[in-house]
């Protein structure tokens, strides 16, 4: 029977749960990602703050808070795949979440989330969707979280794009634990390349409902040619060089092989093109276009990314629209 969203699960020592949060000069909003947790109606968890590093006033607030099932560790400047695997590996519970310090869970989220893995041990970890907030906490229209590309085939829906919202996430420990958890040497795509880790050996289960908020701040990405969207794009394009340079890759994903890397370079063009870096997205651009096997369908959709993630995304409607055509899509698909 399904519990009625008032319902509280009384919290227990054993804390089945423990949700991360690693944590950098962001006292401004840690407080609202830490009251958003502690009001779960699921009770049993643990919560434990990396600090990684901070030189603001981060220790002070934690420790005013006074609240026994926060647990603080600190480490030096390490970066967020570091203080992930700090946390974990610290934890008590049999199943690990992980919210960033300036984002915020809805207060059902574990009670939606938890009961997947504990009626399906095939599946190593579940995610829902997340809607987009201001620097102010006023929300916006963008979501992230979206089903499988390719229904039932997790693996090749991964390499063909990430889909998964890393903060709406509930993981079983042992799965984290199977893979070595999160590579440190891919900061802001670790997520990514955790998924496709896991997929070849768990199923990734999908939650379709708002259950979490990410906090998009206007600096976020702004400028394509800055060292950080650099990065980040060379580390989604490492994650592929690894996934592919392993033996025994399934044909149906080979076949991909292409189209995950010109998507990746489409995002890093839209990237650019929101940024206004225009000389970035014509690189970038070009390097799409080569990959492409049909130039007719890959102007149709390099059209319609755009459109979507420039326009449609900003908006309550364009948002409604394509979640309305990606369902329509599934339907078709599964019929």
């Amino acid at each position: 029977m399904k519990k009625d969203a008032q319902t509280i699960v009384p919290f227990s020592p054993m804390n089945q749960v423990s949700i991360i949060i690693p944590t950098y000069n962001r006292a401004g909003f840690l407080l609202h990602a830490v009251q958003s947790v502690l009001a779960q109606t699921f009770q049993d968890f643990e919560i434990i703050i990396v600090d990684d590093g901070s030189t603001d006033n981060t220790a002070q607030l934690i420790h005013a808070l006074q609240e026994p099932r926060i647990r603080y560790l600190t480490q030096s400047n390490q970066g967020v795949a570091a203080a992930l695997n700090r946390g974990w590996r610290a934890a008590k519970g049999t199943y690990i979440g992980r919210i960033d310090s300036d984002d915020a869970w809805l207060p059902t989220l574990l009670e939606r989330l938890v009961p997947v893995l504990e009626r399906d041990t095939t599946f190593g970890a579940v995610y829902a969707r997340a809607q987009g907030m201001d620097a102010s906490g006023q929300t916006l229209p963008q979501l992230t979280g979206a089903p499988e590309r390719f229904p039932g085939e997790t693996l090749k829906s991964l390499v063909y794009g990430d889909f998964v919202t890393p903060i709406a996430v509930i993981i079983q420990r042992a799965a984290l634990e199977s893979v070595g958890g999160y590579d440190e040497s891919l900061p802001g795509t670790e997520d990514w390349d955790l998924w496709i880790r896991l997929a070849p050996y768990y199923g990734i289960a999908y939650v379709p409902e708002i259950l979490a908020r990410y906090r998009y701040h206007a600096n976020n990405l702004t400028r394509a040619g800055s060292e950080r969207m650099t990065r980040l794009m060379q580390d989604r394009l490492r994650i592929l060089d690894k996934f592919f340079a392993q033996q025994n890759i399934p044909s149906d994903i080979l076949a991909i092989k292409s189209t995950a890397y010109r998507n990746v370079y489409l995002d890093w063009t839209i990237r650019s093109l929101e940024a206004k870096q225009r000389r970035a997205a014509a690189r970038t651009f070009r390097r799409a276009y080569a990959l492409a096997a049909n130039p007719f369908t890959f102007g149709v959709r390099a059209l319609a990314m755009a459109a979507y993630y420039l326009y449609l995304s900003k908006t309550r409607w364009g948002v409604a629209l394509v979640d309305q055509l990606v369902a329509r899509r599934r339907r078709t698909t599964d019929a």
